[in-house]
């Protein structure tokens, strides 16, 4: 066998494996994706029974609202009222981060699936956020105003309303993802809608490793 022919045979060799490589790179994409979209379709059940549970619970306050609203305490009102705003934001949220979720296709770019995630991230950390920053309204619904006379009540109850809300405007300013491997974010997060999320972000840091974007 000639030289040029050995040439060409091993041109022809490395051309093959080269393809070979690719199809490779793009197979493993593909199944990344499929995962991905798989681990992020995993949530929208629950998402959906909260979104659902949530309108319901936000109808009923509605009702006691307007129905009490000649007579009752203003502490009860407005702390429920409070709850009533805050909740119907999450579900706001929810109804988003459901929008995004179904329109994650496995035909799309890498950097809008990048984008999607990052998306459905930030506003899981504002769910979050939330839910915890109207916690003092749950120790402040029931306060009667006869109750003032009562001066120790009234310092045990500005001692528990306090405690209620530093920790909530401590958690509201401090539920950020440059925290998410402190224990105690950890331990809020464990077993939540944050695992498919951080799940799929990996997989996507993967992915871009086969360096087949689109």
């Amino acid at each position: 066998m000639q030289e040029s022919e050995l040439i060409a045979l091993w041109r022809s060799y490395d051309q093959k494996l080269e393809e070979n490589l690719v199809l490779n790179r793009q197979n493993a994409s593909a199944i990344t994706l499929i995962k991905i979209k798989s681990s992020v379709s995993s949530m929208v059940p629950m998402k959906l029974f909260i979104v659902l549970a949530s309108l319901l619970w936000i109808a009923f306050l509605s009702s006691v609202l307007y129905q009490t609203y000649a007579y009752a305490s203003p502490f009860f009102w407005f702390s429920i009222a409070t709850h009533a705003v805050l909740l119907t934001t999450v579900i706001a949220i929810y109804i988003y981060q459901l929008a995004l979720i179904y329109q994650t296709d496995l035909g799309e770019p890498l950097l809008t699936t990048q984008f999607r995630l990052a998306k459905l991230k930030s506003s899981t950390l504002w769910i979050y956020k939330l839910m915890f920053l109207h916690a003092p309204v749950w120790t402040t619904f029931s306060i009667q105003q006869k109750m003032f006379a009562n001066q120790g009540w009234l310092t045990a109850q500005v001692i528990v309303t306090l405690i209620f809300l530093v920790a909530a405007l401590w958690l509201f300013f401090n539920i950020k993802y440059e925290n998410r491997d402190r224990k105690w974010f950890k331990l809020l997060f464990r077993g939540k809608d944050w695992d498919p999320i951080m799940k799929s972000l990996q997989m996507l840091r993967e992915m871009e490793g086969f360096n087949v974007g689109k």
